[in-house]
């Protein structure tokens, strides 16, 4: 499974998308080198993936140090040819019964008045089969991604998955959400199911129904130069049909406004992440403050 998970990215580094898969290919790359490296000397980590936090560049007497990093994964569901139909038809029914476009009735403001229907915060305790087993993918990928942005101090096996929120996005007519962030979780995932016309681009302009990333690092102020370039103040990611996206919880993202032929269609959590209890992993492991 390790090995169907992209890394995005080990620093907040927006350039890394303008070409969109040839910089994820590359860096993958370099980040499956390290953990060759790794796995070398330590063959326990067979079944793992080891993402280092040091660099060298032999040219310069000068060492890098990683300290924040902000990891974005990403992972194709390998049953979308199969269930993908079914479970956008199904949210289709959800949607037919709601009796409020935004029927969680959670933040109003931060969204369209029209364009959006929104579930109430419990999806994933439906049954619908196409569902559960969405969410099987979801949080067997989940508890992997995180032991790699944990540099492996726990196995996957160790990791217990607690989602706290679940919901559907169905936009189009210009639907929005407006900038934010999420409470009560350390990661959150969107999952896009149909994008129609989603990441295309008139010029310059935004893209039509991105999922948009703002830098969380600005208390230093607004100044940039080239010492800070890496630090540029948004990303939008390449999206498509079947992909998810993990991301941490305190970056400031929005939905931007979608117009389609097709409706676009997302499924998002929020997610809490803890150790099992009794497991090696739980026992050796201090507790964050």
């Amino acid at each position: 499974m390790i090995d169907a998970i992209k890394i995005l990215s080990t620093f907040f580094t927006p350039s890394s998308f303008v070409n969109k898969e040839p910089a994820f290919a590359e860096l993958r790359s370099n980040l499956i080198g390290m953990y060759l490296k790794k796995l070398h000397r330590n063959s326990s980590l067979a079944s793992n993936v080891f993402v280092s936090s040091m660099s060298t560049d032999k040219n310069y007497d000068l060492r890098g140090t990683q300290v924040w990093p902000t990891m974005f994964f990403t992972r194709h569901w390998d049953e979308m040819s199969t269930e993908g139909a079914k479970l956008l038809s199904y949210l289709n029914l959800l949607r037919s019964g709601q009796r409020e476009a935004i029927e969680s009735q959670v933040a109003i403001g931060a969204k369209s008045a029209h364009g959006i229907y929104e579930s109430n915060f419990d999806l994933f305790l439906q049954p619908e089969e196409c569902l559960q087993k969405l969410v099987r993918f979801i949080e067997a990928t989940l508890a992997t991604a995180v032991c790699i942005a944990n540099d492996q101090e726990a196995t996957p096996q160790d990791v217990q998955i607690q989602i706290v929120d679940s919901w559907y996005h169905l936009t189009n007519d210009g639907g929005f959400h407006d900038a934010h962030f999420h409470h009560g979780c350390s990661w959150c995932g969107i999952f896009y199911l149909e994008t129609g016309a989603s990441g295309k681009r008139i010029g310059q302009s935004a893209p039509n129904g991105g999922s948009r990333f703002y830098c969380p690092f600005n208390l230093g102020g607004s100044y940039r130069d080239f010492g800070n370039k890496y630090l540029s103040a948004s990303l939008d990611p390449p999206i498509k049909r079947g992909l998810l996206l993990l991301f941490p919880s305190y970056l400031m993202h929005s939905g931007l406004p979608y117009q389609g032929d097709e409706d676009r269609a997302v499924i998002a959590f929020n997610a809490q992440v803890h150790l099992k209890q009794g497991s090696l992993s739980a026992s050796r492991i201090v507790k964050p403050n």
